[in-house]
């Protein structure tokens, strides 16, 4: 019995390092409910031992009895081992176990109100905070973003479109004229006709290509004229998107803080974390309830071996009145009963408080009335996307800025070459050189 006893302890103190191993793949619940039960399945030979112990004891009593008292100084000694094993041994297990039950059975209890609920914590106030700096981030964006619009694109717009007007007149006017209607001689030409004519042609054309070499010196002039803004916004653009990348980032902490609330709190994650403890809670119960009725057992066992022990001490004359009465005598099991808690609670109602970043409820809830031209980003933490978000500049611009007077200028040699002639002027000898003539004064020579 002894034996039997020490390896169940053994096997018990060995435990709790086995199963630990095992909790590292169940829940900590699970782990209780396991725990509890091989507790049970370990103390429960107590009871067959007891039984063979009170069998025992009968036995001496009626040996006793045939004897008549003889062998009483052995059996005193006997009697007092059985009282010491019940004392230290017996009734300690039977209630380290009983212990153990209730400690299960309150730590199932407590443990139904301990789920994570959104609607007990306060971290709103705290995202409310993150989506105020992100918000006037945006606002600063937008209004950096009107600026440089008006500046550097609207004005732009109008630059380019004064530019294009003159080059438009230019082209407008450096068109081949039609021989058959410009170089037609007037009525009423003056003798000589053909050296009036000839003047009057050289007039006209002359006047032509001043008027023509005027616009093409406007056009090329300006197309070769920058935007007087470009220094300005090259800063401008710059300092812009490095104003977007801040309200990026700022929007990345609120998303991230939203999007681990949101995994750590949501109405879905209560309850499968209740379900599963109401139903630790209801194995518990039951386990605690098959161990209470084998403590019982037990426990009126103990009692009525200490009854028959002192039974066995009084005078043989009492003997067998002391044998009846422990036979008749009912036992309280009072220390080894334990304490319920009675049905689980329903589940609380849930309201969802965290939202998850880069759904639509999301978006509508916190950047409703975000600028147009300054929105958030569609998505900025782990809860929408795979890999790490990362704002930066885009590949259409040349930032960070960095001030001309910076800039180390080097000197270059260019070659120039003479611009292509106006259209409809010839590159070649003038034809009315190939005629033999030559303008001079209205003089003619043939």
């Amino acid at each position: 019995m002894v034996t039997m006893q020490r390896s169940a302890l053994w096997v018990l103190a060995f435990l709790p390092c086995c199963v630990d191993a095992a909790s590292l793949r169940r829940s900590k619940m699970t782990f209780i409910e396991e725990q509890m039960s091989m507790q049970m399945k370990l103390m429960m030979p107590e009871r067959a031992t007891l039984n063979n112990i009170e069998a025992s004891v009968l036995n001496m009593a009626k040996l006793r009895q045939s004897k008549h008292g003889e062998g009483g100084s052995n059996l005193t000694g006997f009697l007092d081992q059985i009282q010491d094993l019940i004392d230290k041994t017996m009734k300690t297990n039977i209630v380290t176990r009983q212990n153990q039950t209730q400690l299960d059975l309150d730590t199932a209890w407590a443990n139904l109100s301990t789920c994570p609920h959104p609607n007990d914590t306060d971290f709103v106030d705290t995202l409310a905070e993150l989506d105020k700096g992100h918000t006037e981030c945006r606002t600063t964006q937008d209004t950096m973003w009107s600026t440089y619009k008006q500046t550097c694109i609207t004005e732009r717009e109008i630059f380019e479109n004064e530019k294009k007007a003159i080059c438009d007149q230019y082209k407008s006017i450096n068109v081949f004229p039609n021989p058959t209607t410009t170089c037609v001689m007037a009525e009423g030409t003056a003798v000589p006709t053909i050296g009036n004519y000839l003047t009057a042609m050289e007039e006209h054309f002359t006047k032509k290509h001043e008027t023509l070499k005027e616009w093409k010196d406007k056009c090329d002039t300006a197309l070769a004229t920058p935007f007087p803004g470009d220094p300005l916004c090259f800063e401008k653009v710059c300092t812009y998107y490095d104003k977007k990348i801040d309200c990026d980032k700022q929007q990345a902490t609120f998303e991230q803080k939203s999007c681990d609330l949101h995994r750590t709190y949501r109405c879905s994650s209560y309850t499968s974390c209740y379900d599963q403890r109401k139903d630790v809670y209801g194995n518990v119960v039951s386990l605690a309830k098959e161990s209470e009725v084998a403590a019982k057992a037990e426990w009126r066992a103990v009692k009525r071996i200490e009854c028959l022990i002192n039974a066995l001490r009084v005078a043989e004359s009492e003997l067998e009145g002391a044998i009846d009465a422990c036979k008749a005598k009912r036992h309280t099991t009072e220390p080894v009963e334990l304490t319920y808690h009675g049905d689980p609670p329903a589940a609380r109602s849930c309201q969802e408080v965290y939202l998850q970043p880069g759904s639509a409820v999301f978006s509508s809830t916190w950047y409703t009335g975000m600028p147009v031209d300054a929105p958030a980003a569609s998505c900025a933490s782990s809860c929408c996307m795979a890999e790490a978000f990362n704002p930066t500049y885009p590949s259409t611009v040349t930032c960070p800025y960095v001030p001309a007077s910076a800039v180390t200028t080097t000197t270059t040699t260019t070659t120039t070459t003479k611009k292509a002639a106006p259209a409809f002027m010839a590159s070649g000898p003038s034809p009315f050189a190939s005629a033999g003539m030559t303008f001079g004064a209205g003089m003619i020579r043939r």
